[in-house]
């Protein structure tokens, strides 16, 4: 029988991946030089995986706004899912940074309680934000689903053409030349869930669709590392504007991505080694952090910046997992592993 939903399978794997991978390349940017190939390896591996996030916000778009369960039952099934995972990995982000960045012996209870305040308003690792925006995202999905069950693709549309005009107006680097507008309502990353679900319901009747979506990848990509490349020819800091999950660049990349992974699944069925990954995807992105700050640095003193990167990845997507597979062994684990 066929997968349904194969695309979404692919596309949670593609995205986790992407993730790991976007961890494993940004210390080189960060040591500018854009002449060489260390900082350009980084610089287009980032430009091509910056749609990670994006994707996994479409993805719930598509998955959860088309659900017609009422306010409390939908808060009832999914925010345990990821409040769980939260408060179990920021205990665990907490004791891993005490221990491999301080002196713990050494601080007074004052500071141990400043710092762990600090990371659980912040984020006890900077990964960790995407749960801070998700739980946002759960919290307006009964509530966005409503209007969107009552609009038109049209209006949809409409209201997408606001998104992208207001994460321009809200852009740092370009606010200042901005009208003032009060845009709040269609800012932020409440853009890609409508976005998810309008591409899961429209069909698109274009010549050659594969080819298509490639080509507007490639070109976005193109776009984000020669913009990137350009804008810190001569900085002392590095300058992301184009790695912004929310410029636009970003969105089209990961659209493109979205519809060509879309096409070339359709009335097609997953590999288990695929379905295997993406049943421990949220588990991989909770924990990699971990791994690969311990895999990484050796793997630098063995190889290439070209090797480094590839293989940390995929060394770090296999502890991930295993971590994964170690915690859901434990009783409750399976709560709260991702």
């Amino acid at each position: 029988m066929e997968e349904k939903n194969t695309y979404i399978i692919y596309l949670r794997v593609i995205a986790t991946l992407f993730v790991v991978f976007i961890h494993a390349s940004t210390g080189y940017l960060y040591r500018i030089d854009t002449l060489a190939f260390d900082w350009n390896y980084a610089n287009w591996i980032n430009s091509a995986t910056r749609c990670s996030v994006p994707i996994f916000v479409l993805i719930s778009g598509t998955l959860l706004l088309q659900k017609n369960d009422d306010t409390w039952s939908f808060y009832r099934k999914r925010i345990p899912k990821i409040l769980y995972p939260f408060i179990f990995w920021t205990i665990v982000y907490l004791i891993y940074y005490f221990y491999r960045y301080t002196k713990f012996e050494l601080l007074s209870n004052e500071k141990i309680v400043s710092i762990s305040i600090d990371k659980i308003l912040h984020g006890a690792n900077a990964h960790l934000w995407y749960l801070y925006m998700v739980v946002g995202l759960y919290l307006a999905i009964p509530f966005l689903r409503k209007i969107l069950v009552n609009s038109t693709l049209r209006e949809m549309e409409i209201f997408l053409l606001f998104w992208v005009l207001a994460t321009c107006f809200t852009s740092k680097p370009i606010y200042s030349a901005m009208p003032k507008f009060d845009f709040d309502f269609f800012t932020g990353y409440i853009g890609y869930l409508v976005l998810g679900y309008y591409l899961s319901i429209r069909s698109l009747n274009i010549k050659w669709k594969q080819w298509y979506f490639v080509v507007v990848y490639v070109l976005m990509v193109a776009i984000a590392a020669i913009g990137t490349q350009l804008l810190n020819h001569d900085a002392n800091k590095l300058n992301t504007f184009f790695y912004n999950y929310l410029f636009p660049t970003t969105a089209l990349t990961a659209v493109a991505l979205f519809l060509w992974i879309k096409e070339i699944t359709e009335n097609k069925n997953a590999p288990n080694w695929i379905k295997f990954v993406d049943k421990y995807s949220f588990g991989i992105y909770l924990s990699h952090i971990i791994p690969l700050s311990y895999l990484h640095p050796w793997l630098a003193k063995q190889f290439s910046t070209a090797w480094v990167i590839p293989l940390a990845t995929l060394l770090t997507m296999i502890a991930s997992i295993l971590i994964t597979l170690l915690i859901r062994k434990i009783p409750y684990g399976k709560y709260v592993s991702g």
